[in-house]
C-alpha cells in the first residue's frame, strides 16, 4: 500500500510530466471517491501477492547474493574487503586495549603489596573482575568502554573467510556457523528437521521472529522501489529531487530494523536447537549421548550422514511395545 500510494502522489502532482504541482495533488486528492480508494486497495493486494513469492530473492539481495556477473564480483569483492578489514582493525585494537588494561591491573596491584597475579587461570580472572569493580579500578572505565566497543564489532562478524559483503549477511551468517556448533550440530542442514521434531509453540516462536525479517526486508526492498522511482520522476526538477530521501531514509531505517530481525531470529533459532535437540536425536532414532563430548562426536557422523555421506552410525535398540513410525 505505501508503494502503491506514493506511485498515486507521484501521478497526481504530475511529477511524471514535470515538475510537481501541488496544487494539482491537493485537488486531486481531494476529489478521491469510494470507487478510486477501492482501485488503491486493489492495486496494493496486487502488488503484495507479485511482492510475496520474491521474499527469499530480496533477503538473498540484502544478504549480499548479488550473482556471477563480473560487475557484482566486484562490488561483493570491494564490501568484503572492506569487512574484513574493518574486523581485523577491530580485533586488533581490542587486544591493544586489553594489554593495556593488563598493565594497568597489574600496577594496581603492585602497588597494594600483590606483585604478581599468580594462580590458575580462574584465580586470576577473579582478581581482575575484583579489581574493575573496587573504587580503585574506576579510572579504567574508559579502557572497558572501548574494550567493550571493540570487541562488539570483531564479534559482529563470522569467521574472515566467511565474511558476506553486507551487514544483514554478515550477522546471519555469523550466527548460521555458530548456532549449534557446541552441540556439534549444523543449523542450517537441521533447520527443516527441527521444524518437523518441535514443540508448535517453539516452532511459533521462531516463525515469528522470522516474519519480523522477512517484514523488514519487504518494506526496505519496496522503500528503495519508490526511492528509484521518486528520483527517475524529479531527476530534472531541481530541488523537488530531495523528496525521494524520504523513502530512501525508510528504506535505510528499515534495512537497520532488518539487521536487529536477524539478530532475534537467530537468537530463536539457537534457542531451539538448545530446547530440542533430544527430539531431534530420538526422531531419528540414535543413541542418546551421555555426555556433551559423546554428543559432540555422535554429531560429527549424524551431520555428515544427513549430508549424503556413507557413514556407519548406531541406532537405538527400539522398544518391544513401541509403534514403528508411520504406523497408524
Amino acid at each position: 500500500m505505501f508503494l502503491v500510494l506514493w506511485s498515486a502522489a507521484l501521478a497526481a502532482a504530475g511529477a511524471w510530466t514535470g515538475a510537481p504541482d501541488l496544487a494539482l495533488f491537493a485537488d486531486r486528492f481531494g476529489r478521491l471517491d469510494l470507487v478510486a480508494f477501492g482501485w488503491i486497495l486493489l492495486a496494493s493486494l496486487a502488488t503484495g501477492l507479485f511482492v510475496h513469492p520474491l521474499q527469499f530473492g530480496m533477503t538473498q539481495l540484502l544478504e549480499g547474493y548479488w550473482g556471477n556477473h563480473p560487475l557484482a564480483r566486484t562490488l561483493a569483492r570491494l564490501r568484503v574487503e572492506s569487512y574484513r578489514a574493518r574486523r581485523t582493525t577491530a580485533v586488533r585494537m581490542r587486544n591493544a586495549v586489553q594489554r593495556q588494561l593488563t598493565t594497568e591491573v597489574q600496577a594496581l596491584l603492585i602497588a597494594q603489596g600483590d606483585d604478581t597475579l599468580e594462580g590458575d587461570q580462574r584465580t586470576k580472572a577473579q582478581i581482575r573482575l575484583d579489581l574493575l569493580n573496587s573504587e580503585r579500578g574506576a579510572h579504567l572505565v574508559g579502557l572497558l568502554t572501548a574494550e567493550a566497543a571493540f570487541d562488539h564489532i570483531a564479534r559482529g562478524f563470522p569467521d574472515p573467510s566467511r565474511i558476506m559483503p553486507t551487514r544483514l549477511g554478515n550477522a546471519l551468517r555469523r550466527e548460521e556457523d555458530r548456532a549449534g556448533r557446541q552441540y556439534g550440530i549444523e543449523a542450517i542442514r537441521t533447520a527443516p528437521h527441527f521444524s518437523l521434531v518441535a514443540p508448535e509453540r517453539h516452532v511459533g516462536y521462531v516463525d515469528d521472529t522470522r516474519q519480523q525479517l522477512d517484514t523488514s526486508v519487504r518494506l526496505c526492498v519496496v522503500s528503495l522501489l519508490a526511492a528509484t522511482e521518486t528520483f527517475a520522476c524529479l531527476a530534472t526538477d531541481g530541488w523537488w529531487l530531495l523528496i525521494a530521501l524520504i523513502p530512501y531514509a525508510l528504506a535505510y531505517l528499515a534495512y537497520r530494523a532488518s539487521i536487529a530481525a536477524a539478530d532475534e531470529y537467530t537468537t530463536a533459532v539457537r534457542t531451539i536447537i538448545d530446547l530440542d535437540r533430544f527430539a531431534l536425536y530420538e526422531s531419528l532414532n540414535v543413541e542418546l549421548p551421555r555426555n556433551s563430548d559423546e554428543e559432540r562426536k555422535n554429531n560429527e557422523k549424524l551431520m555428515r550422514l544427513l549430508a549424503g555421506e556413507h557413514v556407519d552410525l548406531r541406532y537405538r535398540e527400539p522398544d518391544a511395545d513401541s509403534t514403528p513410525p508411520g504406523s497408524p
